[in-house]
């Protein structure tokens, strides 16, 4: 898994003449807080949940090696990100990654006792999505695709192909069951 930097410069490389440092203030497994800064003196404040890139994961001519966290895009603001300014700026964003915080510790909870219910998950026999996988089991896709993340990397799973099956969105992850299961 590669993590979000700790410290870095936007625009590194020439691309801002007038470029914003990020310092990370605090982090969790699904929450973080950047105070982004200019000259040495802070701009504001941005919390959001950590979204991860799967490992094969298209990003622009590149694909992903690893499984990576990746650092909001603008239009997550406002959906799952946050930025806070002004004179009680960084109090305000402190108390939004606090809620944050507690909202990923309640989920995870939830989604234990999802998946303590669910002991006999079915995997198809066909190939399959994740999102079908999930729709089959009457589970969550997040817990969907951690089950089936996990079915790969003991065997019982394997990766097929990808394949476009909507006209618009990127193309599906195929699944297969492997001999194994």
């Amino acid at each position: 898994m590669i993590k979000l930097e700790e410290k870095f410069v936007s625009g590194e490389g020439g691309f801002s003449s007038n470029p914003l440092t990020y310092t990370q203030l605090a982090r969790t497994e699904t929450t973080a807080i950047y105070e982004r800064s200019r000259d040495g003196e802070p701009k504001d404040y941005e919390v959001f949940r950590i979204k991860i890139l799967p490992k094969g994961t298209q990003v622009f001519k590149t694909i992903t090696e690893d499984d990576q966290e990746k650092y909001p895009s603008s239009s997550q603001f406002g959906f799952s990100a946050w930025s806070f300014h002004g004179k009680f700026g960084k109090k305000a964003a402190f108390d939004r990654y606090e809620e944050l915080k507690k909202e990923a510790a309640d989920k995870l909870i939830a989604d234990e006792e999802e998946v303590e219910e669910k002991k006999d998950l079915t995997i198809p026999v066909n190939e399959f999505t994740v999102g079908e996988f999930a729709e089959k089991n009457d589970m969550s896709y997040a817990n969907a695709f951690v089950f089936i993340k996990g079915a790969l990397e003991n065997g019982s799973v394997k990766f097929v192909r990808e394949e476009r099956r909507q006209a618009k969105g990127k193309a599906s992850k195929i699944y297969a069951k492997t001999e194994k299961s």
